[in-house]
């Protein structure tokens, strides 16, 4: 049985076509992801007054669920594939190396547990929070993964990255004043800010912990990645459906209208946007860089936006865009993305940065410089796994 993975490409033979469609796709997914997420929950709880009746709508516990079970289906088949097995050697090799790895995937029952807490948290921002502001508020993720980073996995962030935090708390909080200046909704949903901003704080938090748990379980591991992937979502279907019988509310829904009860073309989208999103984020990964991806996230955020004026009579202030600008900058701060003269002149890099210290001279001369060069490359390739696992775990 070969077991052997596929050699990864290197993101300089990408092809532009391959670059082109892998940012395409991450727009679509990125805008679909909070656009979807926001309408389903206006149709499956619409306001008193609205048509639609809301007993008609879905449970939220029973789309965590499903997003987790085509997870599952998903990773395997990568796995599959990543390792050229057919199914049932692709199974053995599962099931070998769960059974001789067993407490690696236990620990994953934390990040599990959080990201099927998170998904319904996600799901409530978007019953009482417009795509727009969802989609701004949903960089916080960024800050709350870059302070686990710090506190759990002793990375450390250098002066630009603190910036780039910084901006980005201004820029979601000026978008979250501008956002109370509004009225009613404009698609017709529920708008409690005060609820719907806190459940995104709070997805945001969770997000960052159990993306950087499971980055810290991964590290050091040579358990292929897609084999860890269907151990968390496991783990989530189960705690789902826990979490599905502890709630009186969601339990009845699906007591009365069957558990993929009020499922519509809208609802099945966000389960087919969210199952992909972990794998456009590895494949962007493997293929390109970081700037891609960057510039994805900034892209989408601009689609919503537009797409919400357009189509969901959403009212652009001032505030909104100027914060949604902060929001953009700062991205790209925080990835070491931006060119110097973007940059205040506080944060530029001196001559003395330029130069080699003497305690790197000396390193050189005593022959370690490689192995400094292999750690550095080691930890900065480890992002990558707390990346694929909080884009994949997550709805926003």
């Amino acid at each position: 049985m070969s077991s052997t993975p596929k050699a990864a490409a290197s993101p300089a033979k990408a092809s532009f076509v391959i670059k082109a469609a892998l940012l395409v796709l991450l727009v679509v997914q990125n805008s679909l992801l909070n656009l979807c997420a926001r309408w389903s929950r206006v149709l499956a709880a619409p306001p008193p007054g609205n048509s639609v009746p809301a007993q008609d709508g879905y449970a939220k516990a029973t789309l965590v669920v499903v997003v987790e079970l085509v997870k599952i289906v998903a990773a395997f088949g990568l796995l599959a594939y990543d390792r050229n097995l057919g199914v049932a050697e692709a199974w053995e090799h599962l099931r070998e190396t769960t059974v001789s790895k067993p407490m690696e995937a236990i620990m994953l029952l934390v990040p599990g547990s959080l990201y099927v807490v998170q998904n319904n948290l996600v799901l409530v921002a978007a019953e009482n929070l417009e795509g727009p502001v969802m989609a701004v508020l949903g960089q916080v993720k960024i800050i709350t993964t870059a302070i686990f980073s710090v506190v759990l996995l002793r990375r450390s962030l250098h002066s630009r990255q603190w910036f780039g935090l910084v901006t980005l708390v201004v820029g979601v909080s000026v978008v979250q004043l501008s956002a109370t200046t509004g009225g009613s909704a404009g698609d017709g949903g529920k708008r409690n800010l005060l609820l719907g901003v806190s459940a995104s704080v709070f997805a945001a938090t969770m997000s960052g912990f159990a993306g950087v748990f499971f980055e810290k379980v991964l590290k050091g591991s040579e358990t292929s990645v897609w084999v860890r992937n269907v151990h968390l979502a496991c783990f989530g279907v189960v705690v789902g459906l826990f979490g599905l019988f502890g709630q009186a509310g969601e339990l009845q829904l699906v007591q009365r209208n069957g558990f993929l009860g009020g499922y519509n073309s809208v609802v099945w989208a966000l389960v087919a946007v969210q199952a992909i999103g972990g794998l456009l984020v590895a494949a962007v990964v493997k293929y390109t860089d970081s700037i891609l991806k960057a510039f994805a996230t900034s892209v989408a955020l601009v689609s919503v936006s537009v797409t919400s004026i357009a189509f969901f009579n959403f009212p652009l202030s001032t505030g909104f865009a100027l914060g949604a600008a902060l929001v953009v900058y700062a991205t790209f701060c925080y990835g070491d993305l931006l060119p110097p003269k973007l940059l205040p002149p506080c944060l530029l890099p001196t001559v003395a940065d330029a130069c080699p210290s003497p305690a790197k001279i000396s390193e050189v001369f005593n022959g370690s410089s490689e192995k400094v060069k292999a750690e550095a490359h080691r930890e900065e390739a480890q992002p990558f796994l707390g990346d694929v696992a909080a884009e994949g775990g997550n709805l926003a």
